[in-house]
C-alpha cells in the first residue's frame, strides 16, 4: 500500500495539495505576459497596452470643424450665354451687289441677327446669301422670362426670299411688353434630292427687351 494513501481509498495527499498550489500561478500566469501600460498625465494610454499578439488599434483624438457656409453673393445677371445658348459672332454686314454670286444658306454655323425692339413687336434684319433653293425664310421669337405651365407661343413670320441677295426686313407682332426674347431666323430650302424641304436656324439675336 502507497504510504501517502488515507485509509477509506482516499486520494493521497500530495496528489490533494497539488490544485491549490497551481491556481495561484494560473491566476498570475496572465500578468506575465501584459506590458506594462504608460500613463500620461495620470491617464492610461490604450496604445501602448499589449496582450499576448493582440494589438490594439492606435486611436487619435479628433477636432470639430464648424460646417461650409453658401455664399451670399448676388448672381451675374443672365445673358445669352447663361441661358444655354453658344456665343454669337461679331454681325458682318456686307454690301449688297446686283450683281452677287448667289449663293446657299450654311447650316453649320448660326450667324448673329440684329433686332430692334417695341412695345409689343420688333423689327429684326439678315442678309440673304441668296441660292437657288430657298423656298422662304421664318421668324419667332422665344421668351426668355418663362411661367409656370405651358409657354405662349408667339407664332412665326414667314418671308419670301426675292431677291438673289441683299438684306431683309420682318416685324414680329403679338409679343409682351418689358419681356426679354430671342429671336431666330430659320431658312427653308429644297433637299438635293428633290424630296421635301429642309429647315434649320441661320440667324439668332441675343436677349433683346420690349419696351
Amino acid at each position: 500500500m502507497d504510504r501517502d494513501t488515507n485509509a477509506g481509498g482516499r486520494l493521497p495527499l500530495r496528489k490533494r495539495w497539488l490544485p491549490l498550489l497551481v491556481a495561484p500561478l494560473l491566476l498570475t500566469g496572465c500578468s506575465m505576459f501584459t506590458a506594462p501600460s504608460t500613463s500620461k498625465g495620470g491617464g492610461t494610454d490604450i496604445t501602448s497596452e499589449v496582450t499576448g499578439s493582440d494589438q490594439w488599434l492606435v486611436v487619435a483624438q479628433g477636432s470639430a470643424t464648424p460646417a461650409p457656409r453658401p455664399s451670399t453673393g448676388v448672381s451675374p445677371a443672365p445673358t445669352a450665354t447663361t441661358r444655354g445658348f453658344l456665343p454669337l459672332p461679331p454681325v458682318v454686314r456686307p454690301t449688297p451687289s446686283a450683281t452677287c454670286a448667289r449663293d446657299t444658306p450654311h447650316f453649320n454655323k448660326i450667324n448673329a441677327l440684329t433686332a430692334t425692339p417695341g412695345t409689343t413687336s420688333a423689327t429684326v434684319s439678315w442678309y440673304n446669301v441668296g441660292g437657288y433653293n430657298i423656298v422662304e425664310f421664318r421668324i419667332t421669337a422665344v421668351s426668355q422670362d418663362l411661367k409656370h405651365g405651358e409657354q405662349r407661343d408667339v407664332g412665326w413670320v414667314t418671308v419670301k426670299p426675292g431677291n438673289p441677295c441683299g438684306y431683309l426686313r420682318a416685324t414680329v407682332p403679338n409679343l409682351d411688353r418689358r419681356t426679354g426674347y430671342v429671336f431666330t431666323v430659320d431658312a427653308v430650302v429644297t433637299r438635293r434630292s428633290g424630296d421635301g424641304t429642309h429647315a434649320a436656324t441661320v440667324f439668332r439675336s441675343s436677349v433683346v427687351y420690349t419696351k
